[in-house]
């Protein structure tokens, strides 16, 4: 095996064992509306040990918060439900509901800031009040609070949630319905209500995935340092990107296509790609490439070269954060990523000739859309 293609499969190794674990250790939070209502009460009672402690940017606890690590510390600890960590993205991975369908657990979004984004989130905890960490004001730290004051009623934006709905009367504001007065017809209410309840949360479940679908779409420029000869800037083509990933956990799986042009080797490339995205903010991926046209050595167009299918590419892509325009969120992007090249007869490039040749940087716009926002 050659140099070139070790070093490639040692970098997918270490990527493997680094992400693989992390995957397997999500938490599903499909679970039984008796499983969520015991879920929601565990998140509760464990939030209300934290009143009174500080607030801190960037704290995630024990002894200090800000309004997001107080969400994501709560929900990691009592349920071991890993959610993302900033006020944004746990607002894009919570589910839209009606504010007569909370129910201790949800989660309270707000506008506190003059950018009018989603910039504070509490805990919900019944009784219109919530739990969260606030950094300035008549009081501070981690306190409870009630919607229906002045302040947090004005700035209120919705309610969210990540855990099923639980049907207990117990958790939601809604007042208890009236008993029948025929203990038979009782009993036929409950039990229809139970089937109702339960026929909601089946359907609720098959329409989880494609709920949970989030698709995204990129165009890039793509540019290098050097050449196999020379350093220098160099223009290296642009990219259309196809992305459609699952936000069902914290590590997301997707599934990818780009439509690339790489004007350093003259050739049309088309990389399927499998992607894991950490966070809002970082994403891995690999795959094969299909490529048209035959493509030469960047710097050298008499020098022939031959892209290879698999291993195909490998990289990464960071990404700042999103601002929203309507229902869609637009960020800048940033990929770096490797694609493996060969001579004519297959044998591998020299080193000098094979990173300048298929290391690329990308630069460029991505737009992400939640499939449930337009369902």
């Amino acid at each position: 095996m050659s140099t070139r293609k070790v070093v490639f499969y040692t970098l997918a190794f270490f990527l493997f064992v680094l992400i693989v674990p992390q995957l397997c250790a999500q938490n599903d939070t499909s679970m039984s509306p008796s499983e969520s209502a015991i879920a929601r009460k565990k998140l509760v009672d464990y939030s209300k040990q934290f009143v009174g402690k500080p607030y801190v940017s960037g704290g995630i606890g024990p002894n200090s918060f800000d309004c997001s690590g107080l969400i994501f510390t709560v929900s990691r600890e009592s349920i071991g439900v890993q959610l993302p960590r900033t006020t944004k993205a746990i607002y894009n991975f919570c589910e839209d509901i009606k504010d007569n369908e909370r129910e201790a657990g949800d989660l309270v979004f707000f506008k506190t800031t003059s950018s009018g984004e989603i910039s504070h989130v509490g805990l919900y905890i019944g009784s219109n009040q919530f739990i969260h960490a606030v950094s300035d004001g008549p009081n501070t730290g981690v306190i409870v609070s009630s919607l229906k004051e002045s302040y947090w009623k004005s700035h209120y934006i919705c309610t969210r949630r990540y855990l099923p709905s639980s049907n207990s009367e117990l958790l939601a504001d809604s007042s208890p319905k009236k008993a029948s007065s025929s203990s038979e017809a009782g009993s036929n209410s409950s039990s229809n209500r139970s089937s109702a309840a339960s026929q909601d949360y089946v359907r609720s479940d098959s329409d989880s995935f494609l709920q949970s679908l989030v698709l995204d779409s990129s165009l890039s420029m793509d540019w290098s340092f050097f050449t196999p000869d020379r350093f220098r800037l160099n223009f290296r083509g642009v990219d259309l990107m196809l992305h459609a990933r699952y936000a069902g956990k914290n590590l997301q799986p997707g599934l990818g296509t780009y439509f690339r042009y790489d004007a350093g080797t003259g050739n049309f490339q088309f990389p399927i790609v499998l992607s894991l995205t950490l966070n809002e903010f970082f994403r891995v991926f690999a795959g094969p490439v299909i490529s048209i046209k035959k493509p030469h050595l960047p710097g050298d167009s008499d020098r022939d070269i031959k892209n290879s299918f698999f291993p195909g590419i490998l990289g990464v892509c960071l990404s700042t954060p999103s601002f929203k325009i309507g229902k869609t969120a637009v960020s800048i992007v940033q990929d770096i990523h490797y694609t493996v090249f060969n001579d004519t007869d297959n044998s591998a490039l020299s080193f000098t000739k094979s990173v300048p040749t298929g290391l690329v940087l990308a630069t460029g716009v991505r737009v992400t859309l939640p499939l449930k926002s337009v369902l």
